[in-house]
């Protein structure tokens, strides 16, 4: 079944990783908020009305997050990176159609 809790379980190592990413349940759906380092002030923030919006937005957030990892930022992302993002996402994506069984 799928649940607010079983989106942050798939995302947990990446949600513990990146520093500046935060998930919140709230009145409209869930918010996916990020930070700006030590800013008070968030950088962004996405409303998901749903729990597939939410694991959507979260899943393009980690790609980025993989891509940069791969890259350590300090060159632009090679066919060969997009490739191995995409399968730890499919990964994910797999978990997450299996909630739907």
């Amino acid at each position: 079944m799928k649940t607010f809790e079983k989106v942050l379980e798939i995302f947990r190592e990446y949600l513990d990783s990146d520093q500046e990413a935060e998930v919140l349940p709230c009145r409209k759906g869930y918010l996916r908020v990020t930070w700006n380092g030590d800013s008070r002030y968030c950088a962004d923030g996405i409303l998901s009305r749903t729990l597939d919006e939410l694991f959507e937005v979260l899943l393009s957030d980690y790609r980025g997050y993989e891509e940069l990892r791969l890259t350590k930022g300090c060159r632009e992302v090679s066919e060969d990176d997009e490739k191995q993002a995409e399968v730890l996402c499919r990964n994910l994506l797999g978990r997450w159609e299996e909630e739907s069984k």
